[in-house]
């Protein structure tokens, strides 16, 4: 008598049609109301990709909703439920910017496929960065309260139920293994506000890059204290460039208030929107001084109608990564032997393009064959990609020189 595959198993074994048709692959998250028009905050990995939306709330209630605008750097999404009751709660916010390491914070979502679920814990630290990538805008606010598969997307709130944060990553592993992270509830509303007014998120450029301030350079450059930003590189054509800034200058305010380090600096430029003038009080040559700076914008990773703003991720969500222009002061800080073109800012992790091999800081040269010399050569030949389509992407890399990756886009 044979006995039955065990259930764990039968996977293995299964012979599968090759045109069978798979079924639909589901994602759950959590979200919350602000407005009385039914839009929802989210996080962006929640609903990227989703071909439908349904919210489910908190009295069982399910409708469909749509995308207003989603952006991936920040990992904050906004969407709208049709046709949406007028009698939806809408949250209330804290202010972020005045949370203390100790706060006792709570976490609210739908966690393990578990219903509405709230977790108690304190605030760990701010100002966390993640990615690596020295252009995103983040500053995480870090928490021990539990953040679990399915909180993505969920209000962090204080003990007045005021949201000060979006609960979006964990670290560690699959599940909560003692931290989690939530993006500010004033970075998340100032990404809200752009993707409502202009469709995609305006991102200031100061057109330098800073490091903390270690021992050695405060009695370097004559500090009081070991505090500060450290000015490392200076693009010739950028805000900072033309307001003075120097290598070797050292921040140690904003608008009158401490810059303790690299990420206070950069935390704070990144809730500000381009073309607001700010003052930096630095350090050089051992004498302070004010230097006024207009804030620039990066540019768009994809120009497009602002009545689809999702559209300004289309690219790097079938490829796998996002580029940015390569310029003569990007070139010389990675020692590349190349002056003009697009250069990888940010891969997806997981994607097809991660697995191949592809990293930021590699130069693309061609995909498919056609050349990029431009962000709109880059648009062009993405527009024309299918997903679950083969491209084939030649790089140059500062230690492997010209290579060549292939693989197959998402589906």
């Amino acid at each position: 008598m044979t006995a039955p595959i065990p259930e764990a198993f039968r996977q293995f074994f299964e012979f599968r049609q090759p045109n069978a048709e798979l079924p639909p692959e589901r994602n759950t998250g959590s979200g919350f109301t602000f407005d009385s028009e039914g839009r929802i905050i989210t996080n962006h990995h929640v609903v990227a990709d989703a071909s439908r939306i349904t919210v489910r709330l908190l009295d069982g209630r399910e409708m469909d909703a749509e995308i207003v605008g989603s952006d991936a750097t920040t990992d904050i999404a906004v969407i709208k439920i049709n046709n949406a009751p007028n009698d939806l709660p809408v949250a209330q916010f804290g202010d972020s910017d005045a949370l203390q390491v100790g706060d006792w914070v709570l976490a609210l979502g739908n966690p393990l496929g578990l219903d509405f679920t709230v977790t108690a814990g304190i605030v760990s630290a701010q100002g966390r960065r993640l990615s690596g990538n020295a252009t995103a805008l983040e500053s995480f606010i870090q928490t021990d309260a539990a953040i679990n598969p399915g909180n993505s997307g969920g209000p962090l709130i204080d003990l007045q139920g005021r949201v000060i944060g979006i609960n979006s990553a964990i670290t560690g592993g699959s599940r909560f293994v003692g931290y989690g992270f939530a993006v500010p509830s004033a970075l998340a509303m100032r990404v809200v506000d752009d993707l409502l007014e202009y469709g995609y998120v305006r991102r200031p450029r100061i057109g330098a890059q800073v490091s903390d301030v270690t021992a050695v350079d405060a009695e370097a450059y004559g500090l009081d204290e070991v505090s500060g930003a450290e000015i490392n590189s200076v693009d010739d054509d950028s805000p900072a460039g033309s307001a003075g800034l120097e290598i070797g200058d050292v921040v140690v305010a904003l608008d009158g208030e401490e810059v303790e380090n690299a990420n206070d600096l950069t935390t704070a430029l990144a809730e500000r929107d381009p073309g607001d003038e700010v003052t930096l009080t630095v350090v050089r040559d051992g004498r302070r001084r004010n230097i006024s700076v207009e804030l620039g914008e990066f540019p768009r990773a994809e120009e497009g109608d602002n009545t689809t703003p999702v559209r300004s991720d289309d690219a790097a969500q079938l490829l796998g990564f996002s580029v940015e222009p390569l310029t003569r002061a990007i070139a010389d800080r990675l020692d590349l032997d190349v002056e003009d073109g697009v250069i990888i800012n940010e891969v997806r992790r997981y994607s097809p393009a991660a697995s191949a091999g592809i990293r930021p800081g590699q130069v693309v040269v061609r995909i498919n064959g056609r050349e990029l010399d431009s962000m709109s050569d880059f648009r062009a030949v993405a527009r024309e990609i299918d997903p679950g389509e083969v491209v084939s992407v030649r790089l140059i890399d500062r230690e492997l020189g010209e290579t060549i990756v292939n693989y197959r886009t998402r589906r």
